[in-house]
């Protein structure tokens, strides 16, 4: 069993600005605002709370994380205060073409880029973000496959997008890039209407997997660094493909194993960077330091809160022999669709792949 308080890992998201608006965003409710960035006096209080909780690792997430103004600041600053902590940045990359900034992120003392795709074409990167960065990015990838830098190639799969990943890979492995991590879509759109059944037969997630495993092939003949992100509960997938993916599917995310925080740009705690909305604490208020967060999680309210989002969706997952790897999924997909209304999708569609 995890204990809460042993925190491993700190993501703080230093702005919403972003440069791009990518149409799968799962932040884009929070309207891209320039003003809406954390203070770097703030930021600084974060770190070192941080330092106080041995953390392991701090990941810089937005909006478009490179564009925080202070961002090379605050590596030097983490640097200066401790060499133990390995510091992380997910961005699109854009701002990676100009290669002195590249060199600007490690010198401060990054240790780790994940950079997102977007397409494998000029015209697809452009329908999905609303920019033409398509060749700012595969050059983002050549700069950073040249220096001493540990990054990944993201994609998150989509129904648009799922037909063109391999060719997606296959053009950052020829920029230089070396591992590869795939996400299907987690829908954080608070304005669906549709839910359950009419939400799954419109998105239709079993499809999407099964399209996905047509490809491993061709995908294995590109590279063999690859791995799925946690997001699908584990009862979407057949034995057959689970076999498939056997070693490829990542671990539960911090909220199932208690090991990481979230801070917004207000330093408010968010169960994860998904969850923009719930704001279980506000640093500075409800705790100041690692011993008062010891406290903190004891409380009520935000127990309550946490509590609720790890709930499994249906008493069926605790005896699932997966329930160690899956809990359920992620806690966000199932304000789309019940427990319930899966597996009666599931029994009609499964059949069918």
């Amino acid at each position: 069993m995890y204990t809460e308080g042993n925190i491993d890992q700190c993501s703080v998201v230093l702005t919403r600005d972003c440069n791009l608006r990518c149409n799968f965003c799962y932040a884009k409710s929070a309207g891209y605002a320039k003003n809406d960035m954390i203070q770097y006096d703030s930021l600084k209080k974060i770190v070192d709370f941080c330092c106080e909780a041995e953390v392991k690792y701090i990941f810089f997430t937005g909006g478009e994380p490179l564009t925080y103004p202070y961002l090379v600041d605050i590596l030097k600053y983490i640097k200066s205060k401790s060499h133990k902590i390995l510091t992380a940045v997910a961005t699109n990359g854009v701002l990676l073409k100009d290669v002195s900034l590249c060199r600007d992120l490690i010198d401060s003392g990054i240790g780790y880029i994940d950079i997102s795709m977007k397409g494998n074409k000029p015209w697809e990167w452009r329908e999905v973000t609303g920019y033409d960065g398509y060749d700012d990015q595969c050059q983002a990838i050549h700069n950073l496959s040249l220096l001493e830098i540990d990054f990944t190639c993201s994609m998150v799969i989509t129904s648009s997008n799922i037909e063109s990943i391999c060719e997606a890979v296959r053009v950052a492995k020829n920029n230089g890039a070396r591992q590869f991590s795939f996400t299907f879509i987690i829908d954080n759109d608070y304005g669906v209407n549709e839910k359950d059944l009419v939400y799954l037969e419109k998105n239709n997630p079993i499809k999407m997997i099964n399209d996905f495993i047509l490809q491993i092939d061709k995908l294995n003949a590109i590279t063999d660094e690859w791995w799925i992100e946690y997001s699908f509960p584990i009862c979407m997938y057949t034995e057959k493909q689970l076999q498939i993916l056997k070693g490829r599917l990542a671990s539960p995310c911090q909220i199932h194993l208690k090991n990481a925080v979230t801070f917004n740009t207000k330093m408010e705690l968010l169960p994860c960077d998904m969850y923009i909305y719930e704001k279980t604490a506000k640093f500075g208020r409800d705790f100041s330091s690692y011993r008062d967060f010891l406290k903190l999680i004891e409380k009520d309210n935000y127990g309550k809160t946490m509590n609720k989002i790890r709930k499994l969706p249906s008493e069926d997952c605790v005896n699932c022999e997966h329930l160690d790897i899956c809990y359920g999924g992620c806690p966000v997909l199932w304000k789309n669709y019940s427990f319930k209304a899966l597996k009666e999708f599931k029994e009609k569609h499964i059949s069918n792949h």
